[in-house]
């Protein structure tokens, strides 16, 4: 597992550009409580997955256990411009 790596965003910026390639996605760590307003985890346009407003921090995400999911285009993660709070992405690229 030593190839996957740990982004970590802090939710306040308006968007974090994690990875500029394609990557497969492990999941998601939630560093500190998220404020009430939702996260999203995209593939260039599109959003994969999103983060619940308020989830709690020490919730662990995990998507397909070992396999993830393939981001084809980039990773990232935007979310709404008055959110806060903390997570880390756990990602690799793909080849």
């Amino acid at each position: 597992m030593s190839n996957w790596s740990a982004g970590v965003v802090d939710i306040s910026n308006d968007i974090t550009t994690l990875s500029s390639v394609s990557v497969i996605v492990r999941g998601y760590y939630v560093n500190t409580t998220l404020s009430a307003h939702a996260c999203n985890i995209n593939d260039g346009a599109n959003t994969i997955f999103i983060v619940p407003a308020s989830i709690t921090a020490g919730t662990l995400v995990e998507f397909a256990a070992e396999d993830g999911v393939i981001f084809k285009t980039n990773l990232i993660v935007d979310p709404d411009d008055s959110g806060s709070g903390s997570i880390t992405v756990l990602y690799r690229e793909r080849g």
